[in-house]
């Protein structure tokens, strides 16, 4: 079978390409959750791991038993998207946890590109007192306009194209599909 399924037509639209199946998402994950393993083993308390929805979903799942750490896991919504098209406001369905002071977080995302969502969940974290806060995502796109925040983990770095599958929509679906697709 490949790493795509038996009919790997089917997750590729409008001339997609597989840039990342699963076995080799799955390796870097892997990497990934040794790294910050070790940069967090000394610990006194969980690390607090906040997923960024909905896009987040699927590389968290296979982030959180990569982490040979103890984790309290929460989540956050939030989101400058609206059908597909992204707008200048950041739109809270769901704010971080009010009880986030003195703890070490980690913040979950599927994609940094201009990096708004990022920063400004990074920037409630900490002003709820969280400790410290730092970020992993599955791919930092590389846009003309560099990200107004750098993430700490990042398991691919990939051109500006848009993509999906891991986690990420197609016109709100195929989030499920069991690889990174680019289009054209």
């Amino acid at each position: 079978m490949s790493p795509l399924g038996t009919d790997a037509q089917r997750w590729q639209v409008d001339g997609a390409e597989c840039l990342l199946d699963a076995r080799t998402i799955r390796a870097a994950t892997a990497e990934l959750g040794a790294r910050i393993s070790a940069d967090y083993s000394g610990l006194s308390q969980p690390l607090v791991v906040l997923l960024i929805m909905n896009g987040a979903v699927v590389f968290g799942g296979d982030l959180l038993p990569a982490l040979a750490i103890d984790v309290e896991l929460d989540y956050v919504h939030a989101s400058r998207y609206r059908d597909d098209q992204a707008t200048d406001g950041l739109v809270w369905q769901r704010h971080p946890p009010e009880w986030l002071r003195g703890r070490e977080v980690l913040l979950v995302d599927d994609i940094l590109d201009a990096g708004a969502t990022l920063a400004a969940v990074t920037e409630r974290c900490l002003a709820l007192g969280a400790a410290g806060v730092r970020s992993a995502v599955l791919l930092h796109k590389h846009t003309a306009a560099p990200a107004v925040i750098a993430a700490d983990y990042v398991a691919f770095d990939i051109n500006d194209r848009y993509v999906y599958g891991w986690g990420m929509d197609y016109r709100g679906r195929l989030r499920n599909a069991p690889g990174v697709f680019a289009l054209p």
